[in-house]
Formats: structure tokens, sequence, C-alpha cells
């Protein structure tokens, strides 16, 4: 009934935060680009998959031509195919690419070589079953696609150490994936909300999640020209939420959502006793979504 797309911000929330028994979160690592959407949606739409609700992150890179993200083509040809239905085209499809996994990767030499000296490294993937606890080393994985940190992560980054970290990232203008980011780009726009229209007309009720900043990150922001295009992303997210019924939760900037260092597992992640409290909504004269479903107005 209920789905998330968005990248490892959004990884945190699980079912019991939003109240829904039938929930999966997709959001995976790098993964809010257009291209990922797309791909995603049409695994979902292929296989009748497709949820009454879908909670999108609306990350500033979204947006960027330039952001140098292209770990979706992992996903193979699926948002090429997410195109082709866009564009009321006969899909042809190759099922080798249909859950983004190349099966031609089972026998490439580069693809074992990869994974042998990951294992040489001990940072092979290892799978356990629990019941949502934390595990001291391991990221857990749960099976609604949410993840729990390890409990070794989740105090390796004191406040000293994160201000550090923060520090380096504007010194060196590195703010993730918004790098020459001059504009926010026409056809990526134009293929998004293309994209909200086929979502709208398959009955689902959508809403978009803006993650916030570390404070002393968001305020290099605003004092930086060359980033200047990141509010305007909020920006564009709530003029469309307005104008389309689309309920929009969350701010860039932590200062609305009474934000510490504190909060922050690392320099962009918050930690997961406060990721329900992001969900600050922005227009809750829109459809019926989350807020509306738990405990009505002291949720708002």
């Amino acid at each position: 009934d209920y789905l998330i797309l968005g990248s490892s911000r959004s990884m945190l929330f699980f079912f019991f935060f939003l109240g829904f028994s039938s929930f999966y979160n997709v959001a995976v690592s790098g993964g809010c680009s257009v291209n990922d959407y797309m791909a995603e949606t049409y695994v979902l739409y292929h296989q009748n998959k497709l949820p009454s609700h879908m909670m999108i992150e609306i990350s500033p890179s979204l947006f960027n031509i330039h952001s140098g993200e292209v770990r979706w083509k992992e996903w193979g040809n699926n948002s090429d195919y997410m195109r082709q239905v866009l564009n009321g085209e006969n899909v042809n499809q190759d099922d080798s690419y249909l859950l983004g996994i190349q099966y031609k990767d089972l026998i490439s030499p580069d693809y074992f070589k990869y994974n042998f000296e990951q294992l040489l490294a001990g940072k092979r993937t290892k799978y356990i079953i629990n019941q949502y606890d934390e595990d001291d080393e391991l990221t857990t994985w749960h099976v609604d696609g949410s993840i729990a940190y390890s409990k070794h992560y989740q105090v390796l980054y004191n406040d000293e150490r994160k201000k550090e970290g923060i520090k380096k990232i504007c010194d060196s203008n590195t703010i993730y994936s918004c790098q020459n980011y001059n504009e926010l780009d026409s056809n990526l726009i134009m293929d998004f909300e293309r994209l909200l229209i086929f979502l709208k007309q398959e009955g689902i009720t959508i809403s978009f999640y803006l993650p916030p900043y570390a404070s002393d990150m968001y305020k290099y922001i605003c004092e930086t020209e060359c980033f200047s295009t990141i509010p305007k992303v909020e920006e564009w997210a709530i003029e469309y939420g307005m104008k389309n019924g689309i309920q929009v939760y969350g701010s860039y900037n932590p200062e609305h959502l009474y934000f510490t260092l504190a909060d922050l597992y690392d320099e962009y992640h918050v930690k997961v006793n406060r990721i329900i409290d992001t969900l600050w909504v922005r227009n809750p004269d829109a459809p019926d979504d989350w807020h509306k479903q738990t405990s009505g107005e002291d949720k708002q």
C-alpha cells in the first residue's frame, strides 16, 4: 500500500513509523535521480506492483544534469522502458534487464575480480535474520527494504568529527552530487513531471520528502552562489505540490525541524530516533496521506 523511493537518506523509514503493514522502502544508495525513479517505477508497473501511496524523496541533485551519478545504469534499460511507456510506445523489453540485474555480470571477469577483492578485504555482505533489532557490527537490511545502522556506526562520528567532515565538504565545494549545478535542468524536470502525471493517472497518492542538511552545511549552501540552486529545488517542490495537490514533508533547512548535529549519524544521515520528525507537513490541505492516517492534528 505504501512505498518509498529515494536515496540512503530515506532508508531508515520502516513500516512501524508509518503505520502501514503493507509497506516497502525502495530507497537505494545514491539512487535519488530521475533515471532511478523511472527504472524503479517501470519494474513495479511491469510486475503489477504499483502501490496506493508513494513517498518520493526530492534530493537537491534530482535536477542536476552534472550530478555525476551513474549508478542508475545498474537498472539496465528500465529507465528507457519507462520513457517508452510515457510516450505511449510498445516496450521492446530485454528480460535480462528486468530487475536491474544484468545476467551477463555472472560471467564477467571484472565483476568476479571486484567481488573477490571485496571478499579478501572482509567487506562482503552478510545476511542475518532479526526482528528489526540492531546488530553490533553489521548494517541490517530489513524485509521491508529499510535498514538499521550497526551500533558501531551509530557512535562512530561524534559532533567534533562531524564538524570536521562538514568543514572539509564546504572547503572543497563538494556538496553531494551538486557540483556544476548552475540551473535546474528543464529536461529532467519535464521527465519527472511526466512520471508524476503517470503515477497519478494510475491512481497513486504521491507525497514528496525533503531531507534536512546539517546546520553548518545548509548555512554554507545559502551563502555560496554556486549552490544557490539547492534552495530552488525546495521552492520547486513546494510550488508543484501546492498546484497539484501533492503532500510535501520536510525541508533542507534543519532550523525548521529544530535539528542539531547530535541528530545526525554523520554529515548527511539523520538518526533513526529523529527520522520521523523530518516529516514536517508543508501543505496540510493536500490529499490524505500518512499524517492524516495516524494520529491526526497532533501529528501535524
